[in-house]
Order: C-alpha cells, then sequence, then structure tokens
C-alpha cells in the first residue's frame, strides 16, 4: 500500500502554481506526481521521477470558459458552440477576401486547436502540399498542424480561406 499523501500540500502546491501561471513546474518541490497505480505523491524518492506523471496544474473547466472568451470576443458573432462527433466546438462562417463562404469548426483535439472545413466540401480532395488541407477537411494550420491557442488557429484559418480561394482559381496558394 503507497503511503498516504498531505492532500493540504497537493492543494497547497496546485493552487500555488495557478497562481503563478505555471502548469508543469520543473521543480519536484512544486510539482505534483501520480505513479502507474493511480497513487498521489509530492515526494518522490530519487530516481524514482521517471516512471511518474507529473500532474498538470490548470484548471479542470478553465479552457472551455476560456475558449467560451475568446470566442465571444475574437471570433465572428454567428459563431455556435457545437459537439460534433463528441467533440465540443465552434461553427463559425466567414467570407475571404475574393467573395467565398467558409462554414468551419474550430476545436481543440486534445492538445492542439483544430479547425476543420465543413463547407466548401473539401475533404479527400487536395493535398496538405497543394491545398494546406488533410483528407478529413481539416485545415493544415502547422505549428506540428494545431495551434495551441483558439485565438491563434481561427486567425490562421481566416488567412487560410483567402489563400484557398486563390489557390482554387489559379493553382496556386499564395501565402
Amino acid at each position: 500500500m503507497a503511503q498516504q499523501v498531505d492532500l493540504n500540500e497537493v492543494r497547497n502546491r496546485v493552487m500555488t502554481n495557478r497562481q503563478s501561471g505555471i502548469d508543469d513546474p520543473s521543480s519536484p518541490n512544486r510539482a505534483v506526481f501520480v505513479d502507474n497505480g493511480g497513487n498521489i505523491l509530492t515526494q518522490p524518492q530519487p530516481g524514482q521521477q521517471r516512471n511518474l506523471s507529473r500532474v498538470p496544474q490548470k484548471l479542470f473547466a478553465a479552457t472551455l470558459m476560456q475558449d467560451r472568451q475568446v470566442v465571444a470576443h475574437k471570433l465572428p458573432a454567428n459563431a455556435q458552440e457545437m459537439q460534433i462527433s463528441g467533440v465540443t466546438g465552434w461553427v463559425y462562417e466567414i467570407t475571404s477576401e475574393v467573395g467565398d463562404t467558409y462554414t468551419m469548426f474550430i476545436f481543440n483535439d486534445g492538445s492542439l486547436y483544430q479547425v476543420m472545413v465543413l463547407f466548401p466540401e473539401v475533404a479527400g480532395r487536395y493535398s496538405p502540399s497543394e491545398g494546406h488541407l488533410f483528407s478529413n477537411g481539416c485545415i493544415c494550420l502547422n505549428e506540428e498542424h494545431g495551434y495551441p491557442t483558439l485565438e491563434k488557429a481561427y486567425a490562421k484559418s481566416v488567412l487560410w480561406a483567402t489563400g484557398f480561394s486563390f489557390y482554387v482559381r489559379t493553382g496556386q496558394f499564395p501565402f
């Protein structure tokens, strides 16, 4: 049986890290760990850390709440929160600089924000190297295929829409 963890110490570490804006503290004296038996640890034995998982310190529901704030202030007024295939995200419509309308779904895939083009139907019709689209209809945003923030993914999707409008007309993606 694992040694009993001091839950007050766990709370203090998590709250101190959150207040400092630290999600993944590098110091073992500030981190909280879990082992493969589901036990929480604050004082791992020397050499034991490599077999432990470090606990992220962000609020559990903060991401969705923060995303809603970004959507309210940064996305088009037509953005609607929806669940598609069990994934929560926002459907929004934009018009490219050349007048083409796009309907997109922006969501967090668990690590990065992705944008899927719902209209026009582009899934499977263009290559990542030419149309900057994956076969599932998601835009190849990059920074390794997504962005760490909803705001950046949205901004890149707007630029992509105008670039794609030019690509469809000329065969060249301008950006």
